[in-house]
């Protein structure tokens, strides 16, 4: 639920930044691509009164080095895409659309779950990782394979084939 209602909030506001640690390298890509060019065409997708009814296991996968879960999110929000005056070039925004998608999160072996770095082990510095996982102060490689869980697919309910 968490993580469902963090990454609604910063795909709105078009924080990169936010998304980052919550999203697996190849999520977050596309997620980049796709507020850049609502970006270049002044627009926003904006995603209101946003609620979780339910959330459902689906799958557990273990192999040697990382572990997944997803689960399925039934949820209801406001959707519409609007223009950089405020105006709603689409959606509806009275009516809120019920969907379920299906999110998929993974972590290396071994992962607690908020288990994070505080502080760059090479230089002290508060914690800032960059897109490569390297200290944004000093350039030290922090991640070196071991993250966080991350949200690393989401598939709508039509596309999902367990």
């Amino acid at each position: 639920r968490g993580a469902f209602l963090a990454v609604q909030q910063a795909w709105t506001d078009g924080d990169l930044e936010r998304l980052r640690p919550l999203e697996s390298r190849a999520l977050w890509s596309t997620h980049r691509y796709w507020l850049e060019r609502y970006a270049r065409a002044g627009l926003r997708n904006v995603l209101e009164g946003v609620k979780v009814e339910r959330v459902q296991p689906v799958r557990y996968e273990l192999d040697p080095f990382y572990e997944s879960v997803t689960v399925r999110i039934f949820a209801k929000m406001l959707d519409t895409t609007q223009a950089g005056d405020g105006r709603i070039v689409s959606g509806q925004p009275d009516v809120p659309r019920r969907f379920s998608e299906y999110w998929t999160f993974i972590a290396a072996i071994g992962t607690v779950p908020g288990e994070d770095v505080k502080e760059c082990p090479a230089c002290g510095a508060p914690m800032t990782i960059a897109e490569a996982g390297r200290c944004t102060h000093c350039d030290a490689l922090v991640r070196a394979g071991r993250f966080d869980w991350v949200l690393s697919r989401i598939e709508q309910d039509e596309a999902y084939v367990g």
